[in-house]
C-alpha cells in the first residue's frame, strides 16, 4: 500500500481532473443504484400476488395508469442509460488523459535520473533491464491510474450502498449476503501471496528475455560472423520458454481465485432465491418485484468483489513494477556535485593526481597512490600492458569516477568541489569504439555544441580529414548514419568523432586508442587529424601503438595500478625498464627474436 500511495504523487498535478473523475464515480453509483428498484416495481405492476384473487395485477387496476407507468420507469431507465454513457465518456477521457500524462512524467523522471547515474551503475545492469525499467514497467502504473485506481473506488463505493440498501429492503436477504463477504476475502488472502511472487518473477523473466532480445540485436554483427544464430535462438527460446512457464503457473492460480469466487457467488445467490421464494410463498412479507431488486442489488454487491478479485492481478503486477521503478529512482548515484559547486568556465588545462587510489569493488583496488602533475598544453601519453589501469585512469578525469582516496584537481580546483557539467564541458574524449547516433551526420558533429553554425560544423569536418567523404554521399551532411553509425566505415566514424571534438573546442583531450583496429590509410588521415586536434590542448593519450607517442611531453607506464615508470621517450629507453621491453617487440628489426610484451 505505501508503495502505491508513493506512486500517487505523480499524481498531484493533475489532482483536480482525478477528483472530477472521482466525482463523476460518485454520481454514475448513484445513478446506477436506482436501477434494479426501477425493474423491482414494473414487474410488480405485472406480478400476481401469492395467495391472493385469482387475477392479474392488469385485471385488477386500470391498464392505461399501468401503461403511463411502464412508459415512466422506461423514460427514467433511459435516461440513466444515458446519463452513464456521458458520464463515462468524459469520466474515459479524463483518465485517459491524466494516465498518459503521468506515464509522459514518471519516464521522463526516469531518463533524466538514468543520465545522471554513473557508469558503474550501467556496468552492472543489462541494458535490457534497464530499458524494461523505462518502458514495459511505466505502463503498468498507466494501467493502474487509467482505469484501476477509479474502478477501485467505484466497485468500493458500490458495494457500500448496495449493502445498506440491501438492509434497507430486508435484513434477513442482506445478511444472507454479508455472510459471504468474509468468505471472499478469505479466497483471496490465501491466494494473494502466491499470485504476487509468481507476477513479480514473471516480470523479471519478461526483462529477461527483453536483455537477451537488446544484446542479440547490438551484437547481430558478432552472431552472424561466428555463426551463432542458432545459438542465439536457442538461448532466447530457453528464455521464452521459462516465460511461459511461470505465466501458465500464474494464469492457473488467477483461474482458480476467480472460479473459488464465482462459485462462492452462485451458492449465495441460490440461498438468497430459496429463503427470498419461503417469505414470498409462506410469509407473504415480500413481492416478486421486491425479490428481483434484491437480486439486483446482490449482483451489484458481489460484481464488484469478484471484479476487485481480477483487479488485484492488475493491481499485483503494478505493484511490483511500480516497486523497480522506484528502485531505479531511489539509486543514488556515485558521483554526488557539491551543494554550491564551483562553476568552472575554459579552464587552462592543468590536471594534477595527489595520490589517487581507485576500486571498483571493495578490495579490488585498481590504482594504487597515482601521482602526477601536468601542465597546461602538454601531451601525456599512457602506456603499458593491458588491464593495468589505463583506461580506469582517464576515467576519473571528466569525474566518471571518484577515488576513494587522494585528490583530483583540475587548474588547482578539486573536482569534488566543481560543477560536474562544467567540467566535462572542458573535456573532450575520443575512444577505441567510436559511438555514432541514428541521425545525420551533421547532428552527429553537433552533439557536443548544437547551437554551433553550419560553417563551424564544415571547418570542424575539414580539420577532421571527413570532409570530402562526406560530399562524396548524395545528400552531404545531411546523410543518415544508421544504427550506431552502421552505414560507414570504422575509419569514417572515426572523424567524425574527432570532428565532433574539435568542435566542442575543450581544453583537455583525452583520447584513447584513437588510432588502433585501422587500416593505415584511415590511420594516416585521423593521425593528421589528432594533431590538428590535439595542437594548444592538454592532452591525454593511451597508446598501443609507441610509435603514436614517442613526441609526448611525458609518458607514464603503468602497471598493476601503479605508475611503474615516467619520463620522456629517451628517458625511458635509456632506463631500461619496462618501457624499453615494449619498444623492443614494437621496433624490432625483421629477424630478431620476438618477446612479451603488451601495450
Amino acid at each position: 500500500m505505501s508503495t502505491f500511495l508513493r506512486a500517487l504523487q505523480f499524481t498531484r498535478r493533475y489532482k483536480w481532473r482525478i477528483v472530477s473523475a472521482l466525482a463523476l464515480v460518485f454520481v454514475a453509483t448513484g445513478t446506477n443504484m436506482l436501477l434494479p428498484a426501477i425493474w423491482g416495481k414494473i414487474i410488480n405492476q405485472f406480478a400476481t400476488p401469492i395467495g391472493g384473487p385469482d387475477t392479474t395485477a392488469i385485471a385488477a387496476g386500470d391498464p392505461d395508469e399501468i401503461w403511463h407507468f411502464v412508459i415512466l420507469m422506461c423514460v427514467a431507465l433511459g435516461g440513466i442509460y444515458l446519463a452513464g454513457y456521458v458520464i463515462s465518456y468524459i469520466r474515459g477521457r479524463l483518465l485517459l488523459t491524466v494516465g498518459n500524462r503521468v506515464v509522459f512524467d514518471i519516464r521522463q523522471q526516469l531518463f533524466r535520473h538514468l543520465q545522471r547515474l554513473s557508469l558503474r551503475y550501467f556496468e552492472t545492469h543489462r541494458h535490457g533491464w534497464i530499458m524494461s525499467r523505462v518502458l514495459y514497467d511505466v505502463e503498468a502504473v498507466q494501467s493502474v491510474l487509467s482505469d484501476q485506481l477509479v474502478n477501485i473506488i467505484s466497485h468500493a463505493v458500490t458495494v457500500v450502498v448496495a449493502m445498506v440498501i440491501l438492509y434497507a429492503y430486508n435484513w434477513q436477504l442482506a445478511l444472507i449476503a454479508t455472510v459471504a463477504l468474509p468468505i471472499y476475502v478469505l479466497n483471496f488472502m490465501l491466494m494473494k501471496r502466491r499470485i504476487r511472487r509468481l507476477s513479480r518473477e514473471a516480470r523479471d523473466q519478461y526483462s529477461q528475455i527483453y536483455s537477451v532480445l537488446d544484446e542479440s540485436i547490438s551484437g547481430i554483427r558478432v552472431i552472424q560472423s561466428f555463426g551463432r544464430e542458432q545459438g542465439e535462438a536457442r538461448r532466447f527460446v530457453k528464455e521464452i520458454r521459462e516465460s511461459i512457464t511461470l505465466n501458465i503457473n500464474l494464469g492457473i492460480r488467477r483461474a482458480v481465485l476467480g472460479i473459488n469466487a464465482n462459485l462462492i457467488t452462485q451458492v449465495a445467490n441460490l440461498v438468497i432465491i430459496l429463503v427470498g421464494c419461503y417469505q414470498i410463498i409462506y410469509l407473504n412479507t415480500l413481492t416478486i418485484g421486491d425479490l428481483a431488486a434484491i437480486r439486483g442489488y446482490v449482483a451489484m454487491l458481489y460484481a464488484p468483489i469478484i471484479a476487485l478479485v481480477h483487479i488485484s492481478d492488475v493491481i499485483n503486477w503494478a505493484a511490483a513494477a511500480i516497486e523497480r521503478i522506484f528502485e531505479t529512482l531511489d539509486t543514488v548515484p556515485d558521483i554526488q556535485e557539491a551543494e554550491q559547486p564551483l562553476r568552472l568556465g575554459k579552464v587552462a588545462g592543468r590536471v594534477e593526481m595527489r595520490h589517487v587510489s581507485f576500486a571498483y569493488e571493495p578490495n579490488e583496488t585498481v590504482l594504487r597512490d597515482v601521482n602526477f602533475e601536468v601542465e597546461p598544453g602538454q601531451m601525456i601519453a599512457l602506456v603499458g600492458p593491458s588491464g593495468g589501469g589505463k583506461t580506469t585512469l582517464v576515467h576519473l578525469i571528466p569525474r566518471f569516477y571518484d577515488p576513494i582516496s587522494g585528490q583530483m584537481l583540475i587548474d588547482g580546483h578539486d573536482l569534488r568541489d566543481v560543477s560536474i557539467r562544467s567540467l566535462r564541458e572542458n573535456i573532450g574524449m575520443v575512444m577505441q569504439e567510436s559511438f555514432l547516433f541514428a541521425g545525420t551526420l551533421r547532428d552527429n558533429i553537433k552533439y557536443g555544441r548544437p547551437e554551433a553554425t553550419d560553417e563551424e560544423v564544415v571547418q570542424a569536418a575539414i580539420a577532421a580529414n571527413a570532409h570530402d567523404f562526406i560530399m562524396d554521399f548524395p545528400d552531404g551532411y545531411e546523410t543518415r548514419v544508421g544504427e550506431r553509425g552502421a552505414r560507414l566505415s570504422g575509419g569514417q566514424r572515426q572523424r567524425i568523432t574527432i570532428a565532433r571534438a574539435i568542435l566542442s573546442n575543450p581544453r583537455i583531450l583525452i583520447l584513447d586508442e584513437a588510432t588502433s583496429d585501422l587500416d593505415s590509410e584511415s590511420e594516416a588521415l585521423i593521425q593528421d587529424a589528432l594533431d590538428k586536434l590535439m595542437k594548444n590542448r592538454t592532452t591525454f593519450i593511451i597508446a598501443h601503438r609507441l610509435s603514436t607517442v614517442i613526441n609526448a611531453d611525458l609518458i607514464l607506464v603503468v602497471a598493476d595500478g601503479k605508475i611503474a615508470e615516467r619520463g620522456t621517450h629517451e628517458e625511458l629507453r635509456a632506463a631500461g625498464g619496462i618501457y624499453e621491453r615494449l619498444c623492443k617487440v614494437q621496433f624490432r628489426q625483421p629477424g630478431e627474436p620476438t618477446q612479451e610484451a603488451e601495450a
